[in-house]
């Protein structure tokens, strides 16, 4: 009779464990806060700079900054400059300061930089998204899909696509390299994005934007 008993027990609590597995599976918002942040111990931050996209696809980005460097007198041209320095003295295309320009006599100066993705690289747009309803107008967004959007936990902005990165798009990218790697030995092509935060879209994209030829600045080039 015990032996019954306890097989019936038995039974009863297993059937109680996998309707709760059951549950957790199927239920979107546990399975949503186990999913943790990526982990980011093995890379240290290194620069963040905004530019214009010229090209990009799933593995990296083409990015063309605009330096603001003072006028040569001399007539030399002035250096490339190191992206790895964190050099702050670069514009924001969607924020001209021509006031700042005339009166300290800086001039602009563009060059192209490729930066290549890592696996857990993220794209992410600062504002939220619009949301269109099946005739094209804007909606609202629920709070749910805004938590969505905002996840994982710790990354800036809003939840985007490398899709989103199209000619002309305004970015400003988080710019990591491996920890392993000393500062004193790294290089640009150690650089690698971590987020690439849109910023909003230029009124015209780059001219040679879609010049499948065209070739960003040899990033080993010495200055």
């Amino acid at each position: 009779m015990r032996r019954v008993a306890f097989r019936a027990g038995l039974a009863f609590a297993l059937s109680l464990g996998a309707g709760a597995l059951s549950l957790s599976a199927e239920d979107p918002k546990l399975a949503k806060d186990s999913a943790s942040p990526s982990d980011w111990s093995g890379y240290v931050f290194v620069s963040d700079v905004i530019g214009e996209v010229v090209k990009a696809d799933d593995k990296s980005v083409t990015l063309r900054v605009t330096w603001l460097e003072p006028q040569q007198k001399n007539g030399n041209k002035n250096g490339r400059p190191r992206l790895s320095q964190n050099n702050r003295n670069f514009s924001n295309p969607l924020q001209r300061n021509t006031g700042r320009q005339n009166q300290v006599q800086l001039k602009e100066q563009h060059h192209d930089y490729e930066l290549e993705y890592l696996p857990p690289s993220l794209v992410r747009s600062k504002s939220l998204p619009p949301k269109l309803d099946d005739k094209g107008k804007k909606v609202l967004h629920t709070q749910k899909e805004i938590d969505e959007l905002r996840a994982p936990a710790g990354a800036t902005g809003y939840a985007a696509s490398k899709s989103d990165l199209v000619a002309g798009t305004i970015v400003e990218l988080h710019l990591i390299r491996d920890r392993s790697i000393s500062a004193t030995k790294a290089t640009e092509d150690d650089l690698r994005i971590k987020y690439a935060v849109i910023l909003g879209k230029a009124p015209t994209p780059p001219k040679d934007a879609t010049n499948a030829g065209a070739k960003p600045d040899d990033k080993k080039k010495k200055n």
